[in-house]
């Protein structure tokens, strides 16, 4: 996800959008199976639970910057409320921007499916204004034009693998994204009560590990 290496402090935005998917080059897209994605350049295997919906995906040029192919799984009501989402994101800087490379450096740094995964986490409202063109919007587009709906407020998880960053600096120029959604009510917690918008109450410090370990729990990455 470029430029936002920061914790993700505004979710999704709730217009629908019309966006129309740009060709992107030379990479084979990822396989889909029922409640899997496969990648097919850096061969690993994506699994979420087996309650999840497919949504369905989108692949664009992202910023005209980077080649970017998104898959969004829900877990809904039968009103198509989202309780939970999970997106799975490969993208890759293009041969146009060959300096260009991500920094995640300043993320919270682990260990997750046996490799390096950097972390960063947040709380929001999900009709909150969202870059035009980003990801994120094409991501609220691709579930409003299923039919699905957000709930007010969300919290999530953002986890990073940089394939081509064996010595895990942080640094590379193509990302596996991973973040895991839930909806603030179904849990039991109080927009307002974990302070509205910031991330370093009392109340979120102490509800905030929890949240990464579902997330952790919510996908399985193996090698293919």
């Amino acid at each position: 996800m470029i430029a936002s290496a920061s914790v993700l402090a505004a979710l999704l935005h709730a217009a629908a959008l019309s966006i129309a998917p740009v060709s992107a080059p030379d990479r084979p897209g990822a396989v889909v199976g029922s409640h899997s994605i496969s990648d097919p350049i850096d061969r690993l295997r994506i699994e979420v639970p087996k309650s999840a919906t497919y949504v369905g995906a989108d692949r664009f040029t992202l910023y005209e910057n980077a080649d970017c192919e998104l898959h969004v799984f829900v877990d809904a009501d039968a009103s198509k409320r989202v309780s939970r989402f999970y997106w799975i994101q490969f993208e890759r800087y293009l041969p146009t921007q060959p300096d260009a490379r991500y920094n995640y450096s300043d993320n919270r740094r682990t260990n997750l499916w046996g490799g390096t995964t950097w972390v960063a986490s947040g709380f929001g409202r999900t009709n909150r204004q969202t870059r035009a063109g980003s990801d994120r919007e094409h991501l609220t587009a691709l579930l409003t034009k299923a039919g699905y709906q957000l709930p007010p407020t969300m919290m999530q998880v953002r986890m990073v693998r940089l394939p081509d960053d064996p010595a895990g600096t942080g640094h590379g120029r193509r990302e596996l994204m991973l973040i895991y959604a839930e909806d603030l009510a179904v849990t039991g917690e109080n927009f307002e009560a974990l302070g509205g918008e910031g991330e370093d109450t009392p109340r979120w410090k102490a509800i905030e590990p929890a949240l990464v370990e579902r997330a952790g729990k919510g996908f399985r990455v193996t090698a293919r």
